[in-house]
């Protein structure tokens, strides 16, 4: 099940099964779950291997003055 803190107090985000009742004894494993690295989404650049050889970006015959 997960669920998260408020206020020192664990809430569930999913029901609880129906086999529990009011009473029951149970046992609690907590373990926290890492975020979002950043709080805004990221995408990969996808730059291409062949874009990165000294070939293609020094190009001999290239037309810089």
């Amino acid at each position: 099940m997960k669920g998260f803190i408020k206020n020192k107090a664990i809430i569930l985000t999913d029901p609880l099964p129906e086999n529990l009742r009011d009473g029951d004894e149970v046992e609690i494993s907590i373990v926290q779950i890492r975020g979002k690295k950043y709080p805004f989404p990221t995408f990969n650049f996808g730059i291409k291997d062949e874009y990165l050889s000294r070939e293609n970006i020094y190009e001999p015959n290239s037309n810089i003055s």
